[in-house]
């Protein structure tokens, strides 16, 4: 049987990491969702903000790589029990955007 303070000491630390996660997939989550918009923008918006497609060119594979940290830390950051689900969601939100960002690389 696991003395009370070492559990305690294990509880507070998953506590922590489940934090640092949270904190890396909110800041990688901002990056995504900046790098998407700078994609979509320079794909849809007007012609005299991006003369030469480098918005497009180089927010989407930032948007690809900030999306993947997403996807792997958010798991991590929920509890045990909601973190199939959310690894779920997570993989399934990546998926459909890097779909979406290659067709807009390509048509464009």
């Amino acid at each position: 049987m696991a003395h009370p303070h070492a559990r305690r000491a294990t509880t507070r630390t998953r506590l922590v990491l489940r934090v640092i996660a949270g904190v890396v997939a909110a800041a990688a989550a901002i990056v995504f969702l900046l790098a998407i918009w700078m994609v979509v923008s320079s794909r849809f918006g007007w012609d005299d903000r991006d003369l030469h497609g480098y918005s497009l060119l180089f927010g989407t594979p930032i948007a690809l790589f900030a999306g993947l940290v997403v996807a792997v830390s958010l798991p991590l950051a929920v509890p045990p029990e909601h973190r199939s689900r959310t690894r779920a969601v997570t993989l399934g939100v990546l998926a459909a955007t890097v779909v979406l960002l290659v067709i807009a690389v390509v048509t464009a």
